[in-house]
Protein backbone atom coordinates (compact mmCIF):
# COMPACT_ATOMS: atom_id res chain seq x y z
CA UNK A 1 0.00 0.00 0.00
CA UNK A 2 1.59 3.30 -1.05
CA UNK A 3 2.22 5.81 1.73
CA UNK A 4 -0.37 8.53 2.04
CA UNK A 5 0.84 11.95 0.94
CA UNK A 6 1.96 14.26 3.71
CA UNK A 7 -0.54 16.92 4.60
CA UNK A 8 0.58 20.36 3.60
CA UNK A 9 0.43 23.10 6.21
CA UNK A 10 -1.12 26.29 4.92
CA UNK A 11 1.10 29.33 5.45
CA UNK A 12 -0.22 31.87 7.96
CA UNK A 13 -2.34 34.68 6.64
CA UNK A 14 -1.05 38.24 6.87
CA UNK A 15 -3.41 38.91 9.77
CA UNK A 16 -2.18 35.79 11.61
CA UNK A 17 1.43 36.77 10.97
CA UNK A 18 0.83 40.32 12.22
CA UNK A 19 -0.96 39.01 15.31
CA UNK A 20 1.82 36.54 16.09
CA UNK A 21 4.63 39.08 15.70
CA UNK A 22 2.90 41.85 17.62
CA UNK A 23 1.91 39.53 20.45
CA UNK A 24 5.45 38.16 20.73
CA UNK A 25 7.00 41.64 20.80
CA UNK A 26 4.56 42.87 23.45
CA UNK A 27 5.00 39.83 25.71
CA UNK A 28 8.80 40.02 25.40
CA UNK A 29 8.63 43.79 26.07
CA UNK A 30 10.33 44.64 22.80
CA UNK A 31 7.29 46.90 22.64
CA UNK A 32 7.20 48.44 26.11
CA UNK A 33 4.15 49.11 28.33
CA UNK A 34 2.37 52.35 27.37
CA UNK A 35 4.33 52.58 24.11
CA UNK A 36 2.32 54.15 21.28
CA UNK A 37 1.54 51.74 18.46
CA UNK A 38 1.41 53.94 15.40
CA UNK A 39 0.27 51.91 12.42
CA UNK A 40 2.71 53.55 9.99
CA UNK A 41 5.64 52.71 12.26
CA UNK A 42 4.37 49.15 12.65
CA UNK A 43 4.00 48.84 8.88
CA UNK A 44 7.69 49.65 8.48
CA UNK A 45 8.68 47.41 11.40
CA UNK A 46 6.91 44.32 10.11
CA UNK A 47 6.87 44.98 6.39
CA UNK A 48 3.14 44.49 5.86
CA UNK A 49 0.04 46.51 5.05
CA UNK A 50 -2.12 48.56 7.37
CA UNK A 51 -5.22 46.34 7.21
CA UNK A 52 -3.76 43.17 8.80
CA UNK A 53 -2.02 45.27 11.44
CA UNK A 54 -5.25 47.01 12.43
CA UNK A 55 -7.03 43.66 12.65
CA UNK A 56 -4.23 42.29 14.82
CA UNK A 57 -4.34 45.32 17.11
CA UNK A 58 -8.08 44.88 17.61
CA UNK A 59 -7.54 41.23 18.54
CA UNK A 60 -4.81 42.18 21.00
CA UNK A 61 -7.09 44.77 22.56
CA UNK A 62 -9.62 42.01 23.23
CA UNK A 63 -6.82 39.97 24.83
CA UNK A 64 -5.86 42.83 27.15
CA UNK A 65 -2.39 43.38 25.70
CA UNK A 66 -3.29 46.55 23.78
CA UNK A 67 -5.46 49.54 24.70
CA UNK A 68 -7.35 51.83 22.33
CA UNK A 69 -7.79 55.42 23.47
CA UNK A 70 -10.33 57.65 21.79
CA UNK A 71 -8.69 60.17 19.46
CA UNK A 72 -5.24 58.84 20.43
CA UNK A 73 -5.02 55.40 18.85
CA UNK A 74 -3.45 52.19 20.14
CA UNK A 75 -0.83 51.72 22.81
CA UNK A 76 0.64 48.76 24.66
CA UNK A 77 -1.36 48.06 27.81
CA UNK A 78 0.11 49.58 30.94
CA UNK A 79 1.43 47.56 33.88
CA UNK A 80 0.80 48.14 37.57
CA UNK A 81 1.08 46.40 40.91
CA UNK A 82 -2.72 46.29 41.18
CA UNK A 83 -3.09 44.68 37.76
CA UNK A 84 -0.31 42.21 38.53
CA UNK A 85 -1.97 41.13 41.80
CA UNK A 86 -5.36 40.72 40.13
CA UNK A 87 -3.81 38.81 37.23
CA UNK A 88 -1.87 36.38 39.42
CA UNK A 89 -4.77 35.70 41.78
CA UNK A 90 -7.03 34.94 38.84
CA UNK A 91 -4.38 32.78 37.20
CA UNK A 92 -4.00 30.69 40.36
CA UNK A 93 -7.74 30.02 40.51
CA UNK A 94 -8.10 29.15 36.82
CA UNK A 95 -4.99 26.96 36.71
CA UNK A 96 -6.05 25.14 39.88
CA UNK A 97 -9.28 24.05 38.20
CA UNK A 98 -7.55 23.15 34.92
CA UNK A 99 -4.79 21.22 36.73
CA UNK A 100 -7.24 19.21 38.81
CA UNK A 101 -9.23 18.20 35.73
CA UNK A 102 -6.05 17.40 33.81
CA UNK A 103 -4.60 15.17 36.53
CA UNK A 104 -7.90 13.34 36.86
CA UNK A 105 -8.22 12.67 33.11
CA UNK A 106 -4.67 12.53 31.73
CA UNK A 107 -3.48 9.24 30.26
CA UNK A 108 -0.18 7.80 29.05
CA UNK A 109 0.06 10.20 26.11
CA UNK A 110 -0.43 13.17 28.45
CA UNK A 111 2.32 11.82 30.73
CA UNK A 112 4.71 11.37 27.79
CA UNK A 113 4.02 14.88 26.49
CA UNK A 114 4.60 16.38 29.94
CA UNK A 115 7.92 14.54 30.32
CA UNK A 116 8.99 15.69 26.87
CA UNK A 117 7.98 19.29 27.59
CA UNK A 118 10.00 19.34 30.81
CA UNK A 119 13.03 17.81 29.10
CA UNK A 120 12.99 20.49 26.40
CA UNK A 121 12.52 23.28 28.94
CA UNK A 122 15.35 22.02 31.17
CA UNK A 123 17.75 22.23 28.23
CA UNK A 124 17.20 25.95 27.73
CA UNK A 125 18.78 28.88 29.55
CA UNK A 126 16.31 31.46 30.82
CA UNK A 127 18.42 34.49 29.91
CA UNK A 128 19.21 35.31 26.30
CA UNK A 129 22.92 34.47 25.85
CA UNK A 130 23.28 37.42 23.48
CA UNK A 131 21.39 39.87 25.70
CA UNK A 132 21.61 39.48 29.51
CA UNK A 133 18.72 41.93 29.97
CA UNK A 134 16.20 39.81 28.03
CA UNK A 135 14.46 36.46 28.24
CA UNK A 136 15.69 33.74 25.92
CA UNK A 137 12.97 33.34 23.26
CA UNK A 138 13.53 29.57 23.15
CA UNK A 139 13.15 29.30 26.94
CA UNK A 140 9.98 31.40 26.83
CA UNK A 141 8.50 29.13 24.16
CA UNK A 142 9.36 25.90 26.01
CA UNK A 143 8.19 27.39 29.32
CA UNK A 144 4.78 28.12 27.81
CA UNK A 145 4.67 24.61 26.33
CA UNK A 146 5.48 23.01 29.70
CA UNK A 147 2.71 24.82 31.55
CA UNK A 148 0.28 24.09 28.72
CA UNK A 149 1.26 20.40 28.89
CA UNK A 150 0.39 20.29 32.60
CA UNK A 151 -3.24 21.23 31.91
CA UNK A 152 -3.56 19.72 28.42
CA UNK A 153 -5.81 16.86 29.56
CA UNK A 154 -8.39 19.10 31.24
CA UNK A 155 -10.67 18.58 28.20
CA UNK A 156 -12.03 22.13 28.16
CA UNK A 157 -11.16 24.46 25.30
CA UNK A 158 -12.77 27.35 27.17
CA UNK A 159 -10.60 26.77 30.21
CA UNK A 160 -7.47 26.38 28.07
CA UNK A 161 -8.20 29.64 26.23
CA UNK A 162 -8.68 31.62 29.45
CA UNK A 163 -5.58 30.07 31.02
CA UNK A 164 -3.46 30.81 27.94
CA UNK A 165 -4.49 34.47 27.92
CA UNK A 166 -3.66 34.88 31.62
CA UNK A 167 -0.33 33.13 31.12
CA UNK A 168 0.67 35.45 28.27
CA UNK A 169 -0.19 38.54 30.30
CA UNK A 170 1.88 37.22 33.21
CA UNK A 171 4.85 36.52 30.91
CA UNK A 172 5.02 40.21 30.03
CA UNK A 173 5.61 41.03 33.69
CA UNK A 174 8.28 38.32 33.87
CA UNK A 175 10.10 39.90 30.93
CA UNK A 176 10.05 43.25 32.73
CA UNK A 177 11.54 41.70 35.87
CA UNK A 178 14.39 40.21 33.80
CA UNK A 179 15.09 43.63 32.30
CA UNK A 180 15.25 45.05 35.83
CA UNK A 181 17.89 42.47 36.84
CA UNK A 182 15.74 40.82 39.49
CA UNK A 183 17.45 38.02 41.49
CA UNK A 184 17.45 34.61 39.72
CA UNK A 185 15.51 31.58 40.95
CA UNK A 186 15.87 27.82 40.51
CA UNK A 187 13.31 27.43 37.73
CA UNK A 188 14.43 23.91 36.79
CA UNK A 189 13.86 22.58 40.31
CA UNK A 190 10.45 24.25 40.58
CA UNK A 191 9.27 22.82 37.27
CA UNK A 192 10.68 19.37 38.09
CA UNK A 193 8.76 19.27 41.37
CA UNK A 194 5.59 20.27 39.54
CA UNK A 195 6.09 17.59 36.90
CA UNK A 196 6.77 14.81 39.43
CA UNK A 197 3.75 15.67 41.57
CA UNK A 198 1.54 15.80 38.48
CA UNK A 199 2.78 12.44 37.13
CA UNK A 200 2.21 10.88 40.57
CA UNK A 201 -1.36 12.28 40.48
CA UNK A 202 -0.78 14.07 43.78
CA UNK A 203 -3.51 16.57 43.11
CA UNK A 204 -3.33 18.66 46.28
CA UNK A 205 0.47 18.77 46.19
CA UNK A 206 0.47 19.77 42.51
CA UNK A 207 -2.00 22.58 43.18
CA UNK A 208 0.06 23.78 46.15
CA UNK A 209 3.29 23.71 44.13
CA UNK A 210 1.69 25.57 41.25
CA UNK A 211 0.26 28.18 43.62
CA UNK A 212 3.71 28.63 45.18
CA UNK A 213 5.32 28.82 41.72
CA UNK A 214 2.99 31.62 40.64
CA UNK A 215 3.29 33.41 44.01
CA UNK A 216 7.08 33.43 43.72
CA UNK A 217 6.70 34.98 40.29
CA UNK A 218 4.37 37.60 41.75
CA UNK A 219 6.79 38.44 44.58
CA UNK A 220 9.73 38.74 42.19
CA UNK A 221 7.91 40.90 39.66
CA UNK A 222 6.26 43.06 42.35
CA UNK A 223 9.68 43.80 43.84
CA UNK A 224 10.92 44.73 40.37
CA UNK A 225 7.99 47.10 39.82
CA UNK A 226 8.56 48.70 43.23
CA UNK A 227 12.25 49.18 42.48
CA UNK A 228 11.34 50.83 39.18
CA UNK A 229 8.92 53.20 40.91
CA UNK A 230 11.53 54.11 43.51
CA UNK A 231 14.14 54.78 40.83
CA UNK A 232 11.70 56.96 38.89
CA UNK A 233 10.83 58.92 42.05
CA UNK A 234 14.50 59.51 42.82
CA UNK A 235 15.07 60.66 39.24
CA UNK A 236 12.21 63.17 39.50
CA UNK A 237 13.52 64.46 42.82
CA UNK A 238 17.02 64.95 41.41
CA UNK A 239 15.66 66.72 38.35
CA UNK A 240 13.59 68.97 40.57
CA UNK A 241 16.63 69.97 42.58
CA UNK A 242 18.63 70.64 39.43
CA UNK A 243 15.93 73.02 38.16
CA UNK A 244 15.90 75.09 41.34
Amino acid sequence: MPPSPAKSVAPPTLQESALRQLRADIIACRLMPNERLRVEALRERYGMGISPLREALMRLEAEGLVELEQNKGFRVAEVSHENLRDLMRTRIEIESIALRWSLEKGGVEWEANLLSAFHRLSRQTKIDPDNPDALNAAWRREHAEFHAALVAACASQTMMSIRSRLFEQAERYVALSIMANAPPRDDVAEHKQLMRAALNREIDRTLDLNRLHITRTFDKVAASLAAGRDAAARGKAQNGKALK
